[in-house]
């Protein structure tokens, strides 16, 4: 393999890795505070994989950097795969070898990398060795810079793991894999020697079998001009990935190819397809690239990279990297996935993948992104479907974040579970919200554009983003940090008294009361009043305390009285504002499986699969109906599997557009054949008020096993129809009524 021109330019002393041949470069200055006192600034790194045997061999050229005066006596710790064995350690003090020993540990030991390590955030590193350097005798201090050249080889391949058991909509993961099917490998995988220092930039090249393309960060700078539209690469013509941005870390993907391109204002759009004959598909997605590019661009800022690749990926993820996605071959042809998803994942370049995240006091970008791409695109279709997606949040925020299950937005890292998406995704888009309608449109735009120039390539806490908002708008934003990021919980709302005088003039005189629970917030309350024949009223009140008293001179008799009719606050909602849903039973702290004793054989048992398949996540005790009525079920959520004894009882529940009969149901207008279908309802719990009811009616048992199992991806729903394993209708309960709402007769 041939060297890359700025490993050999350190080697020989000629450039420095911060100029890069003119490349504009961010490189964070290192961190000395680190136990080592020392810092990776620059990988270039060489490599073979055998996806027959999972085997990589691999040089990395890595520029190690100290501040001047460090003993050679103390360490400079690194890891590497267990499965990985050093060929070799050369090190050269600008072009001179220097004299260096290295030792590997049975075990590495996180106080070596930090003074206070997050312990529970290392365990998925039970792969790593340690190997700590030295420089060997006549040195007596480090260099403030020497360049490292490390040779290893071995095997990387950790299987595929199903999600954890509290987070059935995951996807399969692993710390890393080389495979016949495609290679995934990122930093977790320690495939090239690893600190934690801050974000540095890197070179990549690899040697792959023929017809095969690798991906990682950056921007190709060889082989781009021979390389044809859907033509393969030939073998030995391994691609450089050229990243100067700076990154914390590096990803290797790689598999049998066909690449698509197209330049749009100076940016690469790629598509990294298996097909032959994925042209409509790799057209569809450069074009909805164009569209994400541009709008984001304008709102935000330039687009921080060379590129954006879809890249496709041989088992189910909905990854997104620096300058790439990394998308299951299943998911990318989902038919709504390029107006959803897709466009949030390139939202992440701006959020997460170029301004970093300060972790350590909350994960702030997971909500931003939310809010900018999954909520934009709502709210661009209508006015209502962007209420009810505000509403879904809400609302899963109330089914899975119970008791004990609650925590601040400053401890939120990634999402791991129901609860820690409806906290780090749900609440924290809220808050972004509620910023937006406090500052308007435009001043919220503003300071997002500004604080994405100010952080660019560095990382940035909710104090930064907040303080943003706060230089722009003169406002003072510790309170408002204070309640709504660093304080656990939420707002409980309630209309605690209404009255109206009617007047002479045929106006009336509007009072109410609102009231909150301790302890209380500081909250911006949408009030709206509807009229039989005009156009509503709407007007927001503060309200700091326990309650708040409101008068409101109207010119016309209202017809209703609606408090946060929007669902524009972050707030707990009332059980009575949100329709039962899956989501309620997914968020239950037990359950209870009823399976209706009287079930053919062949069902029974897949019905009992079923309740196993839920108590995975939540603990469910499972018995059939045999002397049991519903006034029994009284703790936790319940689900009946089949038709008890006192079915008739359960259609009591049911809506009045819902029925079932022998041969057929009813839901949301449609009538299907019980036959060829599997009916799923979410119904409301009589004997337990926060807890729903679930009623799952099947006639193939194998149709029941696969419902079963992907019951978790359809929380915000209050009814499901499938024909076998396939969903083919979805839909929700209408709310009627709701406590925060008045409504008065015409005339009375």
């Amino acid at each position: 393999m041939l060297r890359m021109r700025v490993a050999v330019a350190l080697v020989t002393g000629v450039i420095s890795a911060a100029s890069l041949a003119g490349a504009e470069v961010v490189t964070p200055a290192p961190p000395w505070e680190n136990p080592a006192r020392c810092a990776f600034v620059h990988h270039e790194i060489e490599a073979a994989l055998d996806p027959t045997t999972a085997g990589l061999h691999a040089t990395d050229w890595v520029l190690l950097v100290h501040p001047a005066d460090v003993p050679a006596a103390r360490r400079a710790p690194f890891l590497l795969n267990r499965s990985l064995a050093i060929r070799s350690i050369e090190a050269f003090d600008r072009g001179r070898p220097f004299p260096l020993r290295w030792s590997e540990g049975e075990r590495w030991e996180p106080c070596d990398f930090w003074e206070r390590p997050e312990y529970p955030e290392l365990a998925g590193l039970g792969h790593a060795r340690q190997i700590d350097l030295r420089p060997a005798p006549p040195a007596l201090a480090w260099p403030e810079s020497l360049l490292l050249v490390v040779t290893y080889e071995g095997t990387v391949y950790d299987s595929l793991r199903a999600p954890g058991a509290d987070y059935q909509r995951g996807f399969e993961t692993t710390s890393g894999l080389i495979d016949p099917r495609g290679v995934y490998l990122n930093g977790g995988s320690l495939w090239y020697p690893r600190r934690f220092d801050p974000p540095c930039p890197f070179q990549i090249r690899a040697q792959v079998p023929a017809g095969w393309l690798t991906v990682s960060q950056g921007r190709r700078v060889d082989a781009s001009d021979t390389l044809d539209a859907g033509a393969p690469i030939p073998e030995g013509s391994p691609i450089l990935w050229d990243c100067p941005e700076p990154m914390d870390d590096i990803y290797l993907i790689a598999g049998p190819y066909r690449l698509h391109e197209e330049e749009h204002h100076g940016v690469a759009i790629e598509t990294f397809t298996y097909g032959n004959d994925d042209e409509d598909l790799c057209r569809r997605y450069i074009a909805a690239t164009r569209d994400y590019l541009d709008l984001y661009s304008g709102r935000i800022g330039p687009y921080p990279f060379a590129k954006f690749a879809l890249v496709e990926n041989f088992w189910q993820t909905g990854y997104g990297m620096p300058s790439f996605t990394l998308l299951g071959s299943t998911v990318i042809r989902l038919p709504w996935i390029v107006s959803t998803s897709y466009g949030h994942e390139i939202l992440h370049n701006w959020w997460g993948n170029s301004v970093f995240v300060a972790a350590e006091q909350g994960n702030w970008c997971e909500g931003l992104t939310a809010y900018g791409a999954d909520y934009l695109y709502k709210e661009r279709e209508s006015a209502e479907e962007a209420r009810d997606y505000r509403r879904t949040a809400l609302q899963g925020y109330l089914d899975y974040v119970r008791t004990g299950r609650d925590f601040p937005l400053t401890e939120f890292r990634e999402r791991e579970s129901a609860s820690s998406e409806a906290i780090g995704y749900r609440k924290s888009m809220m808050i972004f919200h509620m910023l937006r309608r406090h500052f308007g449109d435009e001043a919220y735009w503003r300071a997002l554009g500004e604080f994405y120039r100010q952080f660019r390539f560095r990382s940035a806490s909710w104090t930064d983003l907040l303080g943003v908002f706060a230089s722009l708008s003169g406002e003072d934003l510790h309170a408002f940090h204070a309640q709504w990021i660093a304080r656990a919980g939420a707002p409980e709302l309630k209309l605690d008294s209404v009255d109206l005088l009617t007047r002479s003039d045929g106006g009336a005189d509007l009072s109410y009361r609102l009231a909150q629970t301790e302890p209380t917030y500081a909250l911006e309350v949408p009030v709206r009043v509807t009229f039989f024949d005009r156009a509503p009223e709407s007007w927001t009140v503060r309200m700091d305390g326990t309650s708040f008293a409101g008068n409101r001179s109207l010119a016309a008799r209202p017809r209703s009285l609606e408090i946060d009719p929007g669902f524009d606050l972050f707030r707990r909602l009332h059980r009575g504002e949100a329709p039962a849903a899956i989501s309620q039973l997914m968020g239950a702290d037990t359950l209870t499986a009823i399976v209706a004793a009287g079930t053919p054989a062949p069902l029974l048992e897949a019905y009992r699969a079923t309740a196993a398949e839920m108590s995975r996540s939540i603990p469910t005790g499972v018995r059939d109906d045999s002397g049991l009525v519903l006034a029994d079920l009284r703790g936790g959520g319940a689900w009946v599997l089949g038709e008890p004894s006192w079915s008739v009882r359960l259609r009591e529940l049911l809506p009045r557009d819902v029925a079932i009969d022998a041969g057929s149901f009813t839901v949301g207008g449609q009538r299907y054949d019980r036959a060829g279908h599997t009916l799923v309802l979410a119904l409301p719990h009589l004997a337990a008020r926060e807890e729903a009811l679930g009623w799952m009616l099947a006639s193939d048992p194998e149709a029941a096993q696969a419902v079963g199992k992907k019951l978790a991806r359809y929380g915000k729903y209050s009814y499901l129809v499938f024909a076998g394993s396939e969903n083919v209708a979805k839909g929700t309960w209408e709310v009627e009524r709701s406590p925060l709402k008045v409504v008065w007769e015409e005339g009375k």
